[in-house]
């Protein structure tokens, strides 16, 4: 064999070994990736929250704490039976949108992955469930797409997507007040007044470069007072009085008779026990709606408190009284005993003075 041939046939020998070793490497590639697909990630170590990945990501794409996500998403307890399903579902992540394991495990997802999560009862729907479909203490399922992550800028929005925000925060808002984690719900009407509060000059209207109009700025102002509303109840819940009653004292000052704040301003004051700024604000509530059950119930409490109180006043003043008059009867009492002592020595002493004058002018 000429040396030309040997030199062809070890070139086409290490063609075909690079060949093999790269269809090698891709077939241990794709071992390695269907290995980690059919794994579950423990999330955060506890087994509370467990991943499988069934689409990988772009690396290195997480979303941030307040960045809006958008998801699509399928909630089910049995794989064949899907509870809530949603597409181009927006959060903002850190924000209480969802509930606290699907928003833990969107921050540790990559934009375009697509897995599924086993999330605990603990970081789900709790003891309280998701009636009727899922049960308390359930552990739940989510098939999640991570689709865009976005940054939000609060300025630049117009009022309608102002009042859309602001809206959605207050009524996840009122899901964690009716679930009672009214910590959660202040949080999220918190954030609500931040979408609904009017900036002067800086919102606009989507149709056209006009300024904020007045009525827009007066619904905007009913949107914000139900925030304040809401709230007020949840830190009443939480017995933070001095809390709640700054945010009656907002919602009162743009409507004086409003009644749910009046309602709520007479509970306060009560349990701070100013039982005359309690009456106050239910007798003006009762001005507005004369025949509303339950300002009717709060003010025949009330009078109870108060005719107790009374009672307790008099019957103080009773015992004080009483104590002053016995006390000074006794004092009475020891001076006529004092007074009928001396009296009687005066008089023995009498007696005796005159039996000896007696005696001397009979021998004398």
């Amino acid at each position: 064999m000429s040396i030309e041939n040997e030199e062809t046939n070890k070139q086409e020998v290490c063609q075909e070994s690079a060949a093999s070793k790269t269809e090698n490497d891709l077939n241990k590639e794709n071992v390695e990736s269907e290995r980690v697909q059919d794994e579950w990630i423990d999330i955060l170590g506890s087994g509370v929250i467990m991943k499988k990945i069934l689409k990988e990501g772009t690396p290195d794409t997480r979303p941030q704490k307040q960045q809006t996500c958008v998801i699509n998403y399928e909630l089910f307890v049995e794989e064949d039976d899907i509870i809530q399903k949603e597409e181009n579902f927006e959060i903002d992540l850190g924000d209480n949108d969802v509930i606290q394991g699907l928003d833990v495990s969107i921050g540790l997802m990559n934009v375009g992955e697509t897995c599924i999560l086993k999330i605990q009862p603990r970081l789900a729907f709790g003891s309280k469930g998701l009636p009727p479909k899922i049960g308390p203490d359930t552990t739940v399922s989510y098939k999640i797409e991570l689709i865009s992550v976005a940054e939000e800028e609060l300025e630049s929005m117009s009022i309608t997507q102002r009042k859309i925000k602001g809206n959605k925060k207050r009524e996840r808002g009122n899901y964690w007040y009716g679930r009672g984690e009214n910590s959660i719900a202040i949080q999220c009407y918190r954030k609500a007044l931040d979408y609904l509060d009017e900036v002067e000059g800086g919102i606009k209207f989507p149709e056209s470069n006009d300024e904020l109009s007045d009525s827009a700025l007066q619904e905007l102002l009913e949107d914000r007072i139900s925030v304040y509303n809401n709230m007020a109840a949840a830190q009443i819940r939480m017995e933070s009085y001095d809390a709640a009653l700054i945010s009656l004292k907002t919602v009162l000052k743009c409507q004086p008779h409003n009644i749910k704040a009046l309602f709520r301003q007479a509970k306060v004051n009560t349990a701070k026990n100013d039982i005359g700024s309690a009456m106050k604000s239910l007798l003006k509530a009762k001005e507005v709606s004369p025949a509303d059950p339950d300002i009717n119930n709060e003010l025949t409490k009330l009078n109870k408190i108060i005719e107790k109180q009374k009672k307790t006043e008099r019957e103080l003043a009773k015992r004080m009284f009483g104590s002053n008059s016995t006390k000074q009867g006794k004092n009475e009492q020891q001076n006529s005993k004092n007074v009928y002592y001396w009296a009687t020595i005066a008089a023995s002493v009498a007696v005796a003075v005159a039996g000896l004058a007696s005696y001397r002018l009979k021998y004398f």
